[in-house]
């Protein structure tokens, strides 16, 4: 074979250097994500939004954002699940599996119930929606989920933990650099809160005007600001960080309507409530005496369902054609034995609510079936991203159109897990876990239930 002339050699080396450019290109759009059904999916979590207190607000006109969305998406249940820990349902809502497969386990709960679980994680094992997104390339920002400090490093995403609402410290959000002009949107406890209370329509609940003994419930009322704190501090940075760093996804987290559902019923009309604990003791509490004292307690309960309708206001004010909105919570609240409460000991635990609305959503239909663990899996879905096998829940087809889903065929695939999640292994600060104990305690989930007593 004879060696290539000059011209040749130089053609041979430009046809060699075109090709690399060729693969370098194939593989970044190989990398690149598929392309979506929507431009946006908004995700909005309410803990302890619960359907028989909040849909007789919504039929008196009281609620006119949810109302919006019922009419204009489509709304109903969402099963949730034992044990109703507000960390493992909401990691449950992130990662489309089981306490078992995510790694936040109760394990008081699996002690009880005689489950075996050949491991022990000390967090969380599972990959979330933003994650898998974030490796997808798809940006994403994430406001106050549970479980989410520290702020582990997601590509091409802000996380604002759940410690952030606790103060500055580190960890508490990632990029670190958000961190500084985030703080300064911060509520602080107790200065200003009265009048941003009173701003909000958010009574001072007082003791003294209680109708039902406290009990151990006195420990919520006494942090009440704080927690309503807590919540305008989120709220703010979640406006901010919307309005400043557009992305794909928008998840953002409150607490308000739950730490309320705690305690309001105390405040019911006495007569109403002993009636109802009689009724129950002879097991004569029929349907339709239940609903006159859900009834009776949503109305207590309106002023925090009203903060959380008019957060869900701006989110749907700020929807265009190619935007999703979910709007959920991951458990109700029940009358049992003389307690309203979510963490029944046996039977099926209160369903919490639903709403899809916009881009690819029916309209003004009821679903049914819908289940925490179809959250995840919707999401991805909406994103043009495929379903993992390994998750327990599917997509939301009951919430999806004919059209738009025959338009967007679901893709599977076995798992998004198999390797390390970014940032595993850091733990809490030992201040930190404590002030989440002492909230844990305050709320009846660990150390005995302080409502023992009505």
């Amino acid at each position: 074979m004879t060696a290539p002339t000059a011209p040749e050699a130089s053609r041979l080396k430009l046809l060699i250097a075109l090709s690399l450019v060729a693969l370098c290109v194939a593989g970044a759009v190989l990398r690149l994500p598929k392309s979506a059904p929507m431009d946006r999916v908004i995700v909005l979590g309410f803990d302890g939004a619960s359907p028989n207190l909040l849909e007789p607000l919504i039929a008196q006109g009281k609620l006119p954002a949810l109302k919006r969305l019922q009419e204009q998406g489509v709304y109903g249940r969402l099963a949730s699940f034992r044990p109703t820990k507000s960390a493992v349902l909401w990691t449950s809502v992130a990662t489309g599996k089981t306490m078992l497969k995510h790694g936040i386990v109760d394990w008081t709960y699996v002690d009880e119930a005689g489950l075996d679980v050949p491991f022990k994680p000390s967090g969380r094992t599972a990959r979330t929606y933003w994650e898998i997104l974030g490796e997808r390339g798809l940006s994403t920002t994430t406001l106050n989920w549970w479980f989410s400090h520290p702020a582990r490093p997601v590509p091409n995403g802000i996380v604002v933990s759940d410690a952030f609402r606790l103060g500055p410290r580190p960890g508490a959000v990632y990029p670190a650099h958000h961190l500084e002009e985030l703080s300064a949107l911060r509520l602080p406890y107790p200065a200003g809160v009265a009048d941003e209370m009173k701003r909000r329509g958010i009574p001072e609940w007082r003791l003294e005007d209680a109708t039902i003994p406290m009990g151990g419930r006195k420990a919520i009322l006494d942090s009440y600001g704080v927690y309503f704190a807590h919540d305008v501090t989120v709220d703010r940075a979640s406006d901010h960080l919307f309005a400043r760093r557009p992305v794909r996804v928008f998840s953002t987290y409150f607490r308000l309507v739950d730490i309320t559902s705690h305690f309001a019923y105390h405040f019911l009309d006495r007569r109403l409530y002993d009636r109802a604990v009689a009724l129950e003791q002879e097991g004569k509490l029929v349907p339709e005496e239940e609903h006159e004292l859900d009834r009776a307690c949503a109305e207590i309960l309106a002023p925090a369902y009203q903060f959380m309708d008019r957060i869900v206001a701006k989110y749907v004010d700020r929807m265009d054609d190619r935007t999703t909105l979910i709007v959920l919570s991951d458990h109700g609240f029940e009358f049992d034995r003389g307690h309203y409460r979510h963490a029944q000991k046996e039977g099926r635990p209160p369903d919490g609510v639903l709403f899809v609305a916009g881009r690819g959503a029916r309209k003004g239909q009821r679903i049914e079936g819908a289940t925490l663990f179809d959250v995840a899996p919707t999401i991805l879905y909406l994103m043009g991203q495929p379903i993992a096998a390994d998750m327990d829940g599917d997509v939301l087809w009951d919430a999806i159109g004919g059209g738009f889903a025959g338009a967007n065929p679901a893709r599977r695939i076995a798992s998004y897990e198999g390797k390390g999640l970014p940032g595993a292994g850091k733990e809490a600060a030992a201040d930190d876990r404590e002030e989440v104990l002492r909230d844990l305690r305050a709320l009846g989930y660990i150390g005995g239930d302080p409502a023992a007593a009505p």
